[in-house]
């Protein structure tokens, strides 16, 4: 165990910046300072303690007592450049970034293995859940079955706030106004942000390494009042559900909204928070909560990760190897629910087995089950108005 305090630079002061900040000093600051704290901004005034600010990221990269980068930006490329920069030259790096980390995991397990750096991004998956550590700790040496999760805030609540009754306009805007939303929510609507977190997840649950695009995923940028309602008339509660599962030796993998019976832990999950579920072959099911957004959750996983840095840990990734199970090819079969325009009644034709068929409004509401690559391909034309979601399985 290093006795040395870590002496960090950090890029970035936003949201995430200021909370672990401001949790550091808060805890004493003893074991680990912040010496830089580099942004772009020079029109804004910062407070940041007794750290240095500069507007120069060569500051930080070349101060030879700097053994830590915080990289907390909201810029993927230069996420990206600071975390390799920093790995190559004898650092170790701490980022917040689930978009790099995921479009460029294989990567960046290479680069610390080669290097033999760390670089820890508990904050990337869930905010304030400890599922990197719980994975990487009490789940080393366990079979993991199945790993599913709420993954993504801003979802979850609208989602809530559409139960009570908002418009999905109306629940985007007071997201927006509590901070659990972006300006641009695209990423979380589409279930981009979730594809991101499940992709990190399936590396440290199963080994399974693979670009984000390949794991299917659909969002409720589509959904509309008349959803929520027939989740209710059938006892559930609509969640956006990222779930990866060993099926035959291979992952199955996707995003979706799912109906979600209301006896079920996930349903009683809300607002901001996120939940995930582990299945292990011998230990069982294991339920995380905690908040899931927010600038001082978020900051705490951050300082989580620098924690572990004072006590030497980090990553093994022990099951990324050639052994891994690889991601399936997507003939397994979903039971879902659709509802398209009536003018695209041809959609029909990609179901394996209908269940029921309902009319009005102007739209097609059908239950059957369709493989997931079907239903990709149907999803993948371009088409407005269609929205699926998952029928329970939970």
């Amino acid at each position: 165990m290093s006795t040395s305090p870590l002496t960090i630079g950090t890029f970035g002061h936003g949201c995430v910046g200021q909370g672990f900040l401001e949790l550091l000093n808060a805890n004493g600051g003893t074991a680990a300072q912040v010496k830089h704290v580099c942004v772009k901004d020079r029109q804004r005034t910062r407070d940041v303690g007794t750290a240095r600010l500069t507007y120069e990221a060569l500051d930080i990269l070349t101060d030879e007592q700097v053994s830590t980068i915080v990289e907390l930006t909201n810029d993927a490329d230069l996420a990206l450049d600071v975390i390799r920069k920093a790995l190559l030259t004898g650092r170790n790096a701490i980022t917040a970034s689930k978009k790099v980390v995921a479009e460029h995991l294989a990567e960046l397990i290479a680069l610390q293995r080669s290097t033999g750096r760390s670089l820890l991004y508990e904050a990337s998956c869930a905010a304030s859940i400890p599922v990197l550590h719980a994975l990487e700790t009490h789940f080393s040496g366990e079979r993991v079955e199945r790993i599913e999760g709420i993954l993504n805030g801003t979802t979850n609540y609208i989602l809530t706030r559409m139960e009570e009754g908002a418009s999905p306009e109306d629940a985007l805007r007071q997201a927006q106004e509590q901070g659990f939303a972006e300006t641009d929510p695209t990423a979380d609507l589409r279930g981009d942000d979730a594809r991101y977190k499940l992709t990190i997840l399936m590396a440290h649950a199963f080994g399974t390494v693979v670009e984000p695009k390949r794991i299917f995923r659909c969002g409720i940028r589509q959904l509309h009042q008349q959803d929520m309602d027939h989740a209710a008339s059938i006892g559930c509660v609509v969640r956006v559900v990222a779930s990866a599962q060993l099926v035959n030796g291979k992952v199955t993998a996707r995003v979706l909204p799912t109906f979600v019976p209301r006896n079920n832990a996930f349903a009683q999950v809300r607002n901001e928070y996120n939940a995930v579920r582990i299945t292990g072959r011998h230990s069982g099911e294991h339920l995380l909560q905690g908040k899931g957004a927010g600038r001082l959750p978020t900051g705490l996983a951050v300082l989580s990760d620098v924690q572990r840095l004072v006590r030497g840990g980090g990553y093994a990734y022990a099951k990324v190897n050639t052994d891994a199970p690889v991601l399936s090819d997507g003939q397994e079969r979903l039971s879902i629910y659709l509802r398209l325009p009536e003018t695209h009644q041809g959609a029909i034709q990609h179901f394996d087995r209908l269940h029921s068929i309902e009319a009005g409004d102007g739209h097609i509401r059908i239950t059957g089950t369709i493989a997931l690559a079907e239903l990709a391909e149907l999803l993948g034309q371009g088409r407005d108005g269609f929205q699926v979601i998952a029928l329970p399985h939970l």
